[in-house]
């Protein structure tokens, strides 16, 4: 997909959250989504996040935790119909400035505030004892970069990563469709558009505070290097960013302060009694029936993991779902170049070959397959290739290309237990090897060091084309691989 695209997706994605709204207290289900701080009450006005402020929320059976601007913070939480007791927040005891620890104070507040809540077309709002709206979230997409981070270090050259300067500080914030954060003597802002594997982000505005020469260099190093990233690599609690040939570009961590603070206790458990502001209904006053079954007892010290991060954000890409109903299969096996095995599962009325060794179990179609006398030449429906020296990196971009594809879709996925991408992309030049005008809907497979697995097929809309990528799904989902350790 072009920056360009994904900076007007983002752009969009902007638009419709700052559309959307909810009625008070008609609740709604919280469990399962990452929810990003739109805006907070202050003073009967809502205030909306800017800059590098960010704050998120989690609800995960009884326990609500996230980040709360400065640091993260654990608590536990009931809901029964469109009731919300949450009670004071566990965290830890850090500043992070003025702005942050402000918003920190704020948010947590309100949120030990809440009573009732509404969620409604991707948008949580959280109501007050007086029926006010404290608290407005977006709905988070799976994104591992959301939140505020350090920079650990950055590329100042070719092949060489280097750490800030003594004194001072680069952060990066992204939220929902924005990214913004201090280059060290000036801020920045810029929209950005990602899929969690790729990144794009837009030009970037800055102030134009003047600072010593070795500030003002580093700055502009930064800024180029961030300009230019294209694929995002989580690891661990630690966040690469690097440009379109993998080459890493930026070192992420989340804020030291947080990392080293002790572990916090939780408050005790909302009571019901402080349900006593909301309008009756029947099912809408907690009870100790309505208890979360794994909610643990108020004594209970959790342990909030050494990062800020949210959980969501390390959970992995899902795995391809099969065809429904699922058709009759048969399998066949490949011995690929590199020691790299696998277990290949297709539509029993579909046919592959057999031999010879080289070609088996790696070209299916409707039809029976043929070898021309060229096998080069050999066209069907489905194919399956191991490149083993090709890095998965180059492999997404070259996939990816603006020059050579006009990308439809670059989905995260997981395939046979490996990382892996969906990208479908229409052919705009010919170097790419699929005619121009034809679509390409492959599956890139990560096999680390032992290279890139594309399961893949190319065509035109049409019910053919349809028959073809659903051959392709079912081969993502229940074909196995396995590669030397």
């Amino acid at each position: 997909m072009t920056r360009r695209r994904l900076a007007a997706l983002a752009v969009l994605a902007l638009i419709v959250a700052a559309c959307s709204g909810g009625s008070e207290g008609t609740g709604g289900e919280l469990q399962g989504t990452r929810w990003v701080l739109r805006s907070y009450d202050s003073a009967g006005s809502q205030v909306l996040l800017d800059g590098d402020s960010y704050a998120d929320l989690e609800f995960t059976a009884g326990r609500a935790r996230g980040f709360a601007g400065c640091t993260s913070f654990d608590t536990v939480y009931r809901s029964t119909g469109r009731v919300l007791l949450v009670s004071p927040a566990a965290t830890t005891l850090q500043s992070c400035g003025e702005e942050a620890d402000t918003l920190q104070a704020a948010y947590l507040g309100l949120l030990s505030d809440s009573r009732s809540y509404t969620v409604r077309r991707e948008t949580l709002t959280i109501f007050g004892p007086d029926r006010a709206a404290l608290l407005i979230f977006d709905a988070g997409a799976r994104n591992p970069l959301l939140g505020r981070w350090t920079v650990d270090s950055f590329a100042d050259s070719p092949g060489s990563m280097t750490a800030p300067l003594e004194g001072t500080s680069l952060t990066v914030t992204f939220r929902l469709a924005r990214v913004a954060g201090s280059s060290g003597c000036n801020t920045f802002d810029a929209t950005y558009g990602t899929n969690g594997n790729i990144v794009a982000i837009g030009r970037m505005a800055t102030t134009r505070l003047a600072c010593p020469d070795e500030a003002m260099a580093q700055e502009t190093a930064f800024l180029e290097v961030l300009g230019g990233v294209s694929f995002v690599e989580p690891r661990g609690s630690t966040l690469l960013l690097t440009d379109r040939f993998g080459v890493p570009g930026i070192t992420l961590i989340r804020p030291a302060s947080v990392a080293e603070s002790p572990e916090p206790s939780p408050s005790e458990e909302p009571t019901a009694s402080a349900s006593a502001s909301v309008t009756p209904e029947p099912s809408a006053t907690p009870s100790s029936t309505a208890e979360p079954s794994a909610e643990p007892s108020p004594t209970a010290s959790p342990t909030i993991a050494p990062t800020a991060a949210p959980t969501a954000s390390s959970a992995p890409a899902p795995t391809v779902a099969p065809p429904s109903p699922p058709p009759a299969t048969a399998s066949c096996t490949i011995d690929a170049a590199g020691g790299a095995t696998a277990s290949i599962v297709y539509p029993a009325d579909w046919f592959t070959l057999e031999t010879p060794t080289a070609l088996a179990c790696r070209f299916f179609d409707p039809e029976p397959i043929t070898i021309p006398p060229d096998p080069l030449a050999l066209e069907v429906a489905v194919t399956i290739r191991f490149e083993a020296n090709l890095a998965f990196a180059d492999a997404l971009a070259g996939a990816t290309d603006p020059a050579t594809w006009d990308v439809a879709r670059v989905e995260p996925y997981t395939v046979a237990g490996f990382p892996a991408a969906l990208v479908e992309g229409t052919s705009i030049d010919d170097t790419s090897g699929v005619a121009i005008g034809t679509t390409r809907y492959a599956y890139l497979i990560d096999l680390g060091p032992n290279g890139t697995a594309f399961v893949e097929t190319s065509g035109t809309a049409g019910d053919a084309y349809d028959l073809f990528t659903t051959t392709v799904d079912l081969i993502a989902a229940q074909s196995s691989i396995s590669v030397p350790s």
